[in-house]
């Protein structure tokens, strides 16, 4: 039982009103250097799924969602479809 209560008091922190801090171990940081972070993948070499991209002309003035976002929205048509094809359930 002693053993318990020793791991759960080695768990907290030794400053519990800094616990808001961020607590960094230093091996992290000997992985990436300042050229690591600052290399960028040139935009020409990103690809992009058509799908995701916006429409590339738009007529119904500036709208960005992609192809696959406005397939996925819910239309007016499909609900009224809903509508019109209940049973009645009166006499």
């Amino acid at each position: 039982m002693s053993e318990n209560r020793a791991s759960t008091t080695s768990r907290q922190p030794k400053h519990p009103e800094m616990d808001s801090e961020v607590q960094r171990d230093g091996r992290v940081l000997d992985l990436t250097d300042d050229a690591w972070r600052e290399d960028r993948l040139p935009y020409e070499d990103v690809t992009i799924p058509l799908s995701e991209l916006p429409e590339a002309e738009q007529d119904n003035g500036g709208s960005t969602e992609s192809v696959k976002e406005q397939e996925m929205k819910w239309s007016d048509l499909a609900l009224q479809s809903l509508h019109e094809n209940t049973p009645n359930t009166g006499t």
